[in-house]
């Protein structure tokens, strides 16, 4: 499993790289000296003076025979712009041969810029393939790394970042992060028949300054990625065949500065042009003209006499007044009333027994006339 390990407190990314630089190119240097072998010019990288650079790959391999590597050393893809030099699209003939090494994948990009307003550098790449030993000894997603400097009046401003897949890599099949990490692999893995195992030590490094990604106030800006791997490589019997740098690659390198820049002396011609400016002061006299038109808008107030018309009518309204009178004939009704007084006639005969209609001695059965 990878080790992430932390890294030393106080040691700068920059010390740590040009000492394990250094290793490498003393390491190369001999190798391909006794080989005989012709190095690429350094004219391949940015001239001195640019003020934008772009290289998009430098790949240094040790010359370490137990691992089964020959050094080298070259660039590929590199673009430089001295101060106002305009674009640069870059060389992209790889004459070190890294492609014999390294796989661009997509479309390689390294260009810059350089005018009056600002610097650019960029660089760019669909994903790279590192093989050693007919093996995918390293493999890097897209990349897209940029950086620009505004000078004066407006800045200095800088801007810089370096985009990855993930902010990860892939060294023998195993995913690395940024940082350093520590795996263990095979020979086998490594491609080399007399180491058994060994320990690698990758150091990944993704800078941007200024960091952000956003403008900051300063003359200068760079961003890219670093890979430096290192092994200790160990036979059957766990004896150390080798202890040291294995690779060393840098991807997206892009560096812009605002010095050397003409924009100041650029922004004298200005002031000339401030006396063509007086001609107009000629046509406010013709803005009299509209003056003249407030005038009609008298025509209005003409208007309000024909209001007073509306009161002639309330006059009329008098009328109403005359109904009243009239609500005094519903008193001449209640005089009917007087009819209940004719009650009188209710009296009635006081009924009488009727006389009786025999005599008083007259009955049914035995008479009381017996007695």
């Amino acid at each position: 499993m990878p080790k992430t390990l932390p890294r030393l407190p106080g040691v700068r990314r920059d010390v740590r790289r040009s000492a394990v630089r250094a290793a490498l190119a003393v390491t190369a240097a001999a190798t391909l000296t006794a080989a005989g072998f012709t190095m690429a010019s350094t004219g391949a990288r940015a001239a001195d003076g640019d003020v934008a650079t772009s290289v998009l790959a430098d790949l240094t391999i040790s010359d370490v025979p137990a691992a089964g590597l020959d050094a080298f050393n070259g660039v590929f893809g590199t673009a430089g712009s001295p101060p106002n030099g305009g674009l640069d699209n870059g060389d992209l003939s790889d004459p070190s041969g890294v492609l014999n090494y390294l796989t661009v994948r997509g479309q390689a990009v390294a260009r810059t810029n350089a005018e009056a307003a600002k610097n650019w550098a960029q660089a760019q790449a669909s994903g790279f393939t590192l093989s050693l030993n007919e093996r995918n000894f390293l493999a890097v997603g897209s990349l897209d790394a940029y950086a620009e400097c505004i000078p004066a009046p407006i800045g200095p401003l800088a801007l810089a970042y370096a985009r990855t897949d993930s902010n990860t890599i892939n060294v023998l099949g195993r995913q690395v992060p940024t940082g350093t990490t520590q795996i263990e692999v095979t020979g086998a893995e490594l491609g080399a028949a007399g180491v058994s195992t060994a320990t690698l030590t990758i150091q990944y490094d993704q800078f941007e300054d200024p960091s952000g990604g956003g403008y900051q106030p300063q003359s200068s800006a760079r961003a890219g990625l670093d890979i430096t791997i290192s092994g200790v490589l160990r036979d059957e019997e766990g004896q150390e065949l080798y202890n040291g740098p294995l690779v060393d690659v840098e991807l997206g390198h892009v560096d812009v500065t605002c010095d050397g820049t003409t924009s100041p002396p650029v922004t004298t011609p200005p002031p000339t042009s401030p006396p063509p400016t007086t001609v107009p002061p000629t046509s406010p006299p013709p803005t009299t003209i509209p003056p003249t038109s407030p005038p009609p808008t008298t025509i209005p107030p003409t208007s309000p006499p024909p209001t007073t018309v509306p009161p002639t009518s309330p006059p009329p309204t008098t009328i109403p007044p005359t109904s009243p009178p009239p609500t005094t004939v519903p008193p001449t009704s209640p005089p009917p009333t007087t009819p209940p007084p004719t009650r009188p006639p209710t009296p009635t005969p006081t009924p009488t027994k009727p006389g009786p209609t025999h005599e008083p001695d007259y009955g049914y059965g035995h008479g009381y006339g017996d007695h």
